[in-house]
């Protein structure tokens, strides 16, 4: 969890509560017996809200982050893939990080939205696979996630 600062990071025993929910998939990845890191996700009628993609720090850049979103991108192919990232701000202290993983993102099929994903940590910027962003299935997702409890706003 290394990758996300702490700030961002949902609790331990928030993430395994909302886990119970058939709809929300959390998987340890491993490349035979190594691991690789961990996936956290969602799943509604049109979208699939990838909330925590993770690759061990000694293996990030060897294509572990690649594979797992064409695995999900097949998988839900009918369905949009939203994640949110820090928003690109040149003046924020780790603005080189916020833009390698927005290329990241955009190398492996994933495109800005004109969304922000706004709470009580910050605002994040919307991104996803579909043609279009859905965001009412987007909101219709994160209440299925938090049973209703997260609070937020999904807006320009």
């Amino acid at each position: 969890m290394s990758a996300f600062p702490a700030w961002e990071r949902f609790s331990m025993p928030s993430l395994l509560a909302m886990s119970l929910r058939p709809s929300v998939k959390f998987h340890a990845l491993y490349d035979n017996d190594k691991f690789c890191g961990i996936a956290y996700y969602v799943e509604s009628d049109s979208t699939v809200y990838l909330t925590y993609l993770a690759i061990n720090k000694d293996l990030r850049g060897q294509g572990y982050g690649s594979k797992i979103l064409t695995m999900l991108e097949d998988r839900y192919s009918d369905k949009q893939i939203v994640i949110d990232i820090e928003p690109v701000i040149p003046t924020a202290k780790n603005y080189k990080q916020r833009v390698s993983r927005l290329r990241f993102y955009e190398r492996n099929g994933f495109h800005r939205t004109d969304q922000k994903l706004k709470d009580q940590d910050g605002e994040f910027e919307a991104l996803t696979t579909g043609k279009r962003f859905d965001k009412s299935g987007f909101i219709r997702t994160l209440n299925k996630m938090s049973f209703g409890l997260y609070q937020f706003k999904v807006e320009k």
